[in-house]
């Protein structure tokens, strides 16, 4: 079918004509009031249609054109009723929030701009804003006056930026061309066995080797154990390796639990580690005077990896590398091919000189128009809500003999267990669970045993959504 109303000249134009501006404007308005106000009463999982998807995935190449309606009638008949709702109030199953309100329209003005956020000449005012939100971000969390950063594709490509600067700070000058080769002392890092899988990540792509990342103990709240970290420093040390950068979480990814960052911080300080802290999950939290108190010591960090698109509700992706000095970050990535003008003023940054990319989008909009439309109040108030529904949670599986909490309720992720089922029972529950479309749990492995695990980050939870959740594992571990 062909577009309508076109002009047999300006069939081959990849511009749209006025006409096409106002039915793709209706049908993407339509779309998005109609799915936001029925995603309530869909199955949070879908029952996949795998006939449709093969016949998606297995599509020719389209040599004609379709209309804009079959583009839609093809969303609302295949794409929809074959995806997993991840705003549907009891999807529930990893640190993965529902977005807020204005971000589908941030994406489609930033898209419509289509700014390349790598030189400051390609993109003068996007720049001033990116510039603005890394320096909220960084007050957000307590950072250095002198932080800096950028906006990343999330947390994982923010812990590797993060962990390429610590270890170019290690290497000292000559990382740049020697990199890790002849080295006869390797490197090696330190973080909790809690810590989130980008950093087994990063230390593969960095050249460390897994090997030479020590997974530390945690205590019964899930912490990094100091006398554990402080025997593996100094046994490295004996061994003649060369320890350089110790890694915090401040929300581990299986229970949330926020290490000892100002004993860790001491310690880096004593024995010259670069403290980067993997701040992905609950860093953001910080601006809740509930969570506050553990969270002070970022001040401290040399690095700290955020995500937006957690506890700021953005859509994906967004997150945020901040460095304590920003110039390590310039000594890991500025490179000054011919092909690229890369001319210096005060008032612009030359992102591409930050971190790996050169294409960048124009994510910190979505950042900016968030804070700025709802304002911090409703973010330390969400933040603060998401908890007390962990807390619901945790008083019930806490409380009943047919549950059992298998770890303290200390953020916004609940883990527990049916009491009378093994491992295998138990996800057999969750899985049951999952596939019938009430909600979508995860699971955790907590101390070696399997549990389920909630993470509320929905913004559209309420307290009967938890009340149903556990009823329902209640009934299907008796069936």
């Amino acid at each position: 079918m062909l577009r309508p109303h076109i002009k047999e000249d300006q069939l081959n134009d990849l511009l749209f004509q006025q006409t096409e501006h106002e039915t793709a404007s209706r049908l993407t308005a339509r779309f998005i009031e109609g799915y936001l106000a029925t995603v309530a009463g869909r199955p949070v999982y879908p029952a996949i249609d795998r006939v449709a998807l093969r016949a998606v995935r297995n599509a020719p190449l389209p040599t004609m054109p379709v209309t804009l309606e079959a583009l839609f009638e093809e969303l609302d008949s295949v794409i929809v009723p074959n995806a997993t709702h991840t705003a549907h109030p009891r999807f529930l199953p990893y640190v993965q929030p529902s977005p807020n309100g204005i971000s589908p329209y941030a994406e489609a003005v930033a898209a419509t701009l289509n700014q390349n956020c790598n030189l400051w000449a390609l993109s003068p005012s996007a720049n001033a804003v990116e510039q603005c939100v890394v320096r909220w971000l960084a007050q957000f969390v307590g950072a250095a006056s002198t932080a800096g950063g950028l906006i990343t594709s999330g947390g994982s490509a923010a812990n590797l930026i993060g962990l390429t600067a610590a270890r170019d700070h290690a290497l000292g000058d000559s990382a740049r061309m020697l990199g890790l080769q002849g080295r006869s002392s390797p490197l090696t890092l330190y973080a909790s066995e809690e810590v989130h899988s980008s950093i087994d990540k990063a230390a593969a792509q960095l050249g460390l080797g897994v090997q030479h990342l020590r997974k530390i103990p945690t205590d019964d709240r899930f912490r990094m154990r100091m006398d554990a970290l402080r025997d593996s420093v100094a046994q490295d040390r004996r061994n003649g390796l060369s320890p350089f950068c110790v890694v915090a979480s401040a929300g581990t990814v299986t229970t949330g639990s926020v290490d000892p960052l100002e004993q860790i911080a001491d310690f880096c300080s004593e024995q010259q580690l670069w403290l980067h802290v993997d701040g992905a999950y609950g860093a953001l939290a910080a601006i809740s005077d509930r969570f506050r108190g553990p969270l002070q010591a970022l001040k401290h960090a040399d690095s700290i990896s955020l995500d937006p698109h957690k506890f700021l509700f953005t859509s994906f992706e967004a997150g945020c590398i901040l460095v304590k000095d920003p110039e390590t970050l310039e000594h890991s990535y500025k490179v000054m091919p011919s092909y690229l003008a890369k001319e210096s003023d005060p008032d612009f940054v030359n992102f591409s000189d930050l971190g790996p990319q050169l294409s960048r989008g124009f994510k910190a909009l979505k950042i900016w128009w968030s804070l700025r439309y709802f304002g911090m109040a409703a973010y330390v108030a969400t933040i603060e809500r998401m908890s007390d529904l962990a807390q619901q949670m945790g008083r019930i599986a806490g409380s009943s003999p047919d549950f059992e909490l298998v770890a303290p309720v200390t953020f916004n992720a609940v883990c527990f267990r049916v009491a009378a089922l093994d491992d295998d029972g138990n996800r057999r529950v969750l899985r049951r669970l999952v596939e019938g479309g009430t909600a979508f749990l995860g699971p955790a492995n907590v101390k070696g045993h399997f549990a389920m695990r909630a993470c509320f980050m929905n913004l559209r939870t309420q307290p009967s959504d938890v009340e149903l959740i556990m009823a329902e594992i209640l009934r299907l571990s008796r069936t």
